[in-house]
């Protein structure tokens, strides 16, 4: 397909959806200024229309080169509507654009953002979660802009980002920033070298937090999207602060029990597991002899006068080794409080994940026979928890739908019934031992995870 435009400098690919109806394009830049959205039809995918002429974002040519073009779909916090925003580098400017469909069609919206930078922008990030736009031109001074929405336009407020010492003399060739704005990353090379550029050049990856540990717990404990894995950025820096301190923010933990206290939502339990992890991770003490190295015992002349030194030394040397004697002491009995909080919280989760397959159980009837899922084994697993009312009521429903049948699993090797007695794994009475699947907990039998573990320390190949 032609692009549209004269010379043409950066692309990027344009999304738009408002309800079922979904729109597609490609956005050109120029070398020469303009900026234009081209028509891509997808006729092979449902729910996608074309556009019928191309939408000019820029037309003047003032030959200013166009780069980093990037495009964030997100909701109008005022109008409630579906909208696309559109950032580019320009020279020196960042130029934007706000693409709102309205009842009375398309609204174009742009202008540039001026006074950021005296040398021309280099590169140009966007974190997702929580819109904000960082710039960074060749003398390595970084800008952060976060948008503003008013009624029919955008104002960008200004930050400045502190660069690191070790990166003032560098020069700049590109900037990344995390999915939640947590990290940023520079990558550099040297500078003027006694007025001349360098023969030889040395690339460097530079990384630099924009939040604090505080600011990252404070955006897990409230986040809407209610998963870890798109929270990686933030997770790492709680996790850096726990491994540092060797404990974790007793603020961080009050809050997070009460919420759990108010809404006990399985993410909120997942972090909680996670936080503790790491508060284990971090009372273990690293190894720090190398036993493949040689003793040094005996290898050296000692004189008596060091003798005479070492025996003065001993009083001090001692009470140093009771301090960390009892030290360590009581890292043990913290490290055994928080191996037994994982367990409880591992055990509540996997009770959790029990529940939500029966509940799967019984919205599908043939589920049972098809999947060999241990329905009557799990209820009986989950039948000792008095307190729980709603599992009760779910176990008397599956019981009833099921109508006195039993689909019990058996050994693929002996054909024997595999028992229901422990969730991590099953033994049938010939000694096959199985997996159990950590989702659905069935014995993992098949091609992909088909292992027999017979007891003792003895593997043979089992055969039926």
């Amino acid at each position: 397909m032609e692009s549209g435009v004269t010379s043409p400098s950066d692309l990027a690919w344009w999304e738009y959806e408002n309800g079922e109806r979904r729109m597609s394009g490609l956005i050109v830049g120029s070398e020469v200024g303009p900026v234009k959205i081209m028509p891509v039809s997808l006729p092979g995918v449902k729910g996608y229309f074309t556009l019928r002429h191309p939408i000019i974002l820029w037309k003047e040519c003032d030959e200013i080169a166009v780069g980093n073009l990037k495009c964030i779909s997100m909701v109008h916090p005022i109008q409630k509507t579906s909208c696309s925003l559109i950032v580019a580098s320009r020279g020196c400017y960042v130029f934007w654009c706000l693409l709102m469909i309205s009842p009375a069609g398309l609204n174009v919206h742009n202008s540039h953002v001026a006074g950021l930078h005296s040398l021309p922008v280099l590169s140009l990030a966007v974190s997702r979660h929580g819109i904000a736009v960082y710039t960074c031109s060749i003398d390595g001074w970084i800008k952060k802009l976060t948008p503003t929405f008013t009624e029919n336009s955008l104002i960008f407020k200004q930050e400045d980002i502190m660069r690191p010492e070790s990166i003032t003399a560098r020069r700049i060739h590109s900037i990344a920033v995390s999915y939640n704005g947590a990290y940023v990353a520079l990558v550099s090379t040297q500078g003027m070298v006694c007025g001349y550029h360098p023969i030889n050049r040395t690339y460097q990856v530079h990384f630099m937090t924009l939040k604090t540990p505080e600011m990252a717990s404070v955006l897990l404990l409230e986040s809407p999207i209610q998963n870890l894995y798109r929270m990686t950025d933030l997770l790492d820096l709680v996790r850096w602060q726990i491994l540092k301190d060797k404990c974790i923010p007793a603020s961080l933990m009050d809050e997070l029990e009460q919420k759990i206290r108010e809404t006990d939502s399985t993410y909120l339990w997942r972090f909680k597991l996670f936080l503790v992890r790491i508060l284990c991770q971090s009372l273990q003490s690293p190894l720090t002899e190398h036993r493949w190295k040689p003793s040094q015992e005996g290898s050296q002349a000692v004189d008596s006068q060091d003798q005479e030194d070492t025996q003065d030394m001993e009083g001090s040397s001692y009470e140093e080794e009771r301090s960390e004697v009892k030290q360590e002491a009581t890292y043990e009995e913290k490290l055994a409080q928080t191996q037994a909080l994982i367990g409880s919280i591992e055990k509540h989760l996997m009770r959790e994940n029990m529940k939500k397959v029966l509940g799967a159980v019984y919205l599908n009837t043939c589920i049972t026979q098809n999947t060999s899922i241990p329905t009557c084994g799990l209820m009986e697993y989950l039948s000792g928890d008095a307190n729980d009312r709603d599992l009760e009521v779910l176990i008397g429903h599956i019981k009833k739908k099921m109508a006195k049948q039993t689909f019990s699993e058996h050994c693929s090797l002996c054909r024997e019934v595999l028992p229901f007695s422990d969730h991590k794994q099953t033994v049938c009475e010939n000694g096959h031992l199985w997996l159990r699947c950590v989702l659905s907990h069935q014995a993992c039998q098949s091609l992909t995870f088909r292992r027999c573990l017979l007891q003792g320390f003895h593997r043979q190949t089992a055969r039926a």
